[in-house]
């Protein structure tokens, strides 16, 4: 996806790993599918909902919600 396509998204959409990895690192230089995976493992980053079999799905809400989370605990409270 584009940027653009990215921030237009609403909170209640469901994304797969190829997106969530852009929302996370972004269009240019989004994390890697291990990286997030990790991140879900370690608490960083929400689960996704299981759709099917193999398939999963990320909430974009908690996507961004988990990026505020981070960017908060990094200036010691104060996103920014």
């Amino acid at each position: 996806m584009k940027q653009h396509e990215i921030v237009d998204l609403s909170d209640d959409e469901l994304v797969d790993v190829a997106t969530a990895c852009q929302i996370i690192g972004g269009t240019r230089a989004p994390i890697h599918r291990t990286s997030l995976w990790r991140g879900v493992r370690d608490g960083r980053y929400p689960k996704p909902i299981k759709i099917g079999r193999v398939a999963n799905r990320w909430v974009v809400g908690e996507l961004r919600q988990a990026l505020r989370a981070l960017a908060m605990s990094r200036h010691g409270g104060e996103a920014g």
